[in-house]
Parts: C-alpha cells; sequence; structure tokens
C-alpha cells in the first residue's frame, strides 16, 4: 500500500507552461497532451479525466480508472474512497489544468482574444467537456454533500476566467462573466442533450453571440463619469433661491 500523503490537496498542479494553445484545440485534447503525472494521485485523476471525457461519467469506474491509469485498484479506493469523491476531484483537475494552460498561453503570449473566441467554440463542439458539466450535476443532485462544494468550485472558475479575461485587456466585471459562464455552460448542456448537427450549430451561434457581447462590452468600455457629491447637488438645487425673512 502507498504511502499517504501528509496534505490531501484538491487538484494536482499543472505546469502553465505544459501545453500551448496557439491554435484552436479542445481543453481536453489541451489536458492530454501534457507530460504524464509523476505522482500516482495525479496518474490516477490525469487517467479519470480521458475516460469521463471520452466515455462519460457512466464509464468513471474504479477498475476502467485502475487500469488506464497503469495502477492496482486499491490505489483507487485508498485516495478517493468513494465514486463521489474520485469525479469531485477529477473535476479539480481537469478544469485546473485547463485554466493553468490558458493562463499560461496568455503569459507566453500565444492566447489572444481572437484564439479565445475559437478555443470555446471548438470545446462545445467537442462535447468532451459538455459530459463533465453534466456529470457534476447528477452527482450533485444525488449527493448533497456536493453542492455547497460545487457552487464554490464554480464561483472560483469564475473569478479566475475574470482575471484571464482582464489580463487580455477587456474591461468587464464579474456580472459579465456570470452571464457569460451561464450561457456557455447552457449551451453545452442544451447541445449534448440532442447532440445533433443543428443542436450544434444552434449552441455554436449563442456562445459566438456571447462571447462577440462580452469582447464588444470590453473593448468599448471606457471610464465612468465620477458621481456628483450629494452637498454638489444640493448647492445646485437651492442656487438662486432667497431665504424668507
Amino acid at each position: 500500500m502507498p504511502a499517504k500523503p501528509a496534505a490531501k490537496k484538491s487538484s494536482a498542479k499543472v505546469s502553465p507552461r505544459a501545453a500551448s494553445l496557439a491554435t484552436p484545440i479542445t481543453f481536453p485534447d489541451a489536458i492530454a497532451a501534457l507530460p504524464a503525472p509523476a505522482t500516482t494521485r495525479a496518474r490516477i485523476l490525469h487517467a479519470a479525466v480521458e475516460i469521463l471525457n471520452d466515455e462519460g461519467f457512466g464509464a468513471l469506474t474504479q477498475t476502467k480508472v485502475a487500469e488506464k491509469a497503469g495502477v492496482r485498484q486499491s490505489h483507487i479506493t485508498y485516495y478517493f474512497p468513494a465514486r463521489n469523491d474520485l469525479l469531485r476531484e477529477t473535476a479539480s483537475y481537469g478544469c485546473n489544468a485547463m485554466l493553468e494552460i490558458m493562463a499560461g498561453s496568455i503569459d507566453a503570449g500565444t492566447l489572444t482574444l481572437k484564439t479565445a473566441r475559437s478555443i470555446f467554440v471548438a470545446d462545445l463542439s467537442d462535447r468532451r467537456f459538455a459530459r463533465l458539466i453534466c456529470a457534476l450535476v447528477v452527482a450533485s443532485d444525488e449527493d448533497d454533500r456536493i453542492k455547497p462544494w460545487l457552487a464554490g468550485f464554480e464561483d472560483t472558475n469564475r473569478k479566475r476566467l475574470l482575471a484571464m479575461f482582464l489580463k487580455l485587456g477587456l474591461k468587464i466585471n464579474m456580472a459579465d462573466i456570470e452571464l457569460f459562464h451561464a450561457t456557455y455552460v447552457g449551451s453545452v448542456i442544451l447541445d449534448l442533450g440532442d447532440s445533433t448537427p443543428a443542436s450544434l450549430d444552434r449552441s455554436t451561434r449563442i456562445l459566438q453571440r456571447a462571447f462577440d457581447q462580452i469582447l464588444a462590452k470590453g473593448m468599448n468600455a471606457g471610464p465612468r463619469p465620477a458621481p456628483r457629491s450629494t452637498s454638489n447637488a444640493a448647492k445646485k438645487l437651492t442656487a438662486g433661491k432667497t431665504t424668507k425673512k
């Protein structure tokens, strides 16, 4: 039995420069292109991400993950006693990897607003990431213990997404990100439900419009005028008035 690490982290560290998004590729493909993780726990999570992306939540079994990761099944239950534990940590690992790759590509100058738009659209058409989102929603509906974790997980992802858009030069706020995030999630789930060329075309158009709207607002936003103070407003209201004696 392997020695258990002293502190259990929510997701394995992924080098932000391990993969580049200079060309529009899907996030699952970018994760697959990362170097093989060194630790047993990370190898398990990396294998679980690939299984979840390629085959869906139903295929996320201890036997399959152990076989793909090249470890004994006892390692799976040691690190992740329950299936939902594995799902939760797999989602953290996968999304962390995606965001790290994107952040690293921004730092390297290989990710621009134009390529970011293409990557989001490519990710929509891939449908593997949609399976991860659906798996989390289903698991949360079945296990109330996942709900607070999922809320915090999505909140963290939105904050990191906002930070990256700001770094790309957009002047937007969290309300803009919340609308974009909700549009993206809704689009991928609706398309996955139908999984037809027509549904993909519709969801792609929706996502492109959402991205273009946030792009237009973020690039056209200028400095807002400072609000007038109450004292100044009061002076204008009383200007010209005489005091009755």
